[in-house]
This record gives structure tokens, sequence and C-alpha cells, in this order.
């Protein structure tokens, strides 16, 4: 099973979980939701998401996706990132945690090392 990961806020994650539908920003915007390999996240989230201190990190099962997905390098020419060209679907999602930072940046939820393909 190949697992990406989604960094959303709680409200977000609410609305979410109520329309079974995520369209952020972004997919309209972009044409796409940015998303992250599991060894991303952590970078990701202390550069992008640094500006608030709670958040909801999805664990998304690439396989249930319904929308394509693209692995696109960034503007630096150096890391590929998941792209899901298309909203993100309920049934997609795996596993939800909180996702916080402290005073030194953003830790993986615990939970999520549960998941055998993430360690």
């Amino acid at each position: 099973m190949a697992y990406i990961a989604h960094i959303l806020a709680p409200a977000d994650w609410e609305t979410f979980e109520q329309t079974e539908e995520y369209r952020p920003a972004s997919l309209d915007e972009q044409g796409f939701v940015h998303c992250s390999k599991l060894g991303q996240i952590v970078v990701v989230a202390d550069v992008a998401h640094a500006h608030r201190d709670e958040w909801v990190l999805l664990l998304l099962d690439e396989s249930r996706l319904e929308a394509p997905v693209r692995y696109e390098t960034n503007e630096d020419g150096g890391s590929s990132f998941p792209h899901v060209y298309g909203p993100l679907t309920l049934d997609a999602v795996v596993d939800s945690f909180d996702f916080e930072r402290d005073q030194t940046g953003f830790r993986l939820p615990e939970g999520l090392l549960n998941y055998e393909s993430v360690r």
C-alpha cells in the first residue's frame, strides 16, 4: 500500500468529514492538491505550515484516490512531491492525526508509526 499525506486546518477536516470531498484552494488555483511523501511531512510542515501551531495530518491510500496522482519536481529541481489532480475523497483517508508544532517544530504523530509501510 502506498501512502501519501496531506496537511489541512482542523476546520477544513471537519467540513471534509461531513461532505466526504475536499477541494482546497490549490485545486482551483494550481489544478492539484499538494501532498507529501511520508518522509517529507515534517520538512514541508516546518516550511509551509509554520504560521499555525495546530493542523490535521491525513494519511491517504494512494490507490483509493479517485483522481490521478503525479509525482512532480518542485521549482528548484530537487525533491518530487505527489500532486493529486482532483478532489480528495473521504474513502481514501486511512487515518487522521492531530499535527501540532512546538518550539522546535513539527514531529510525526506517534500513531502514524503504527502503519507498517511508514516505518
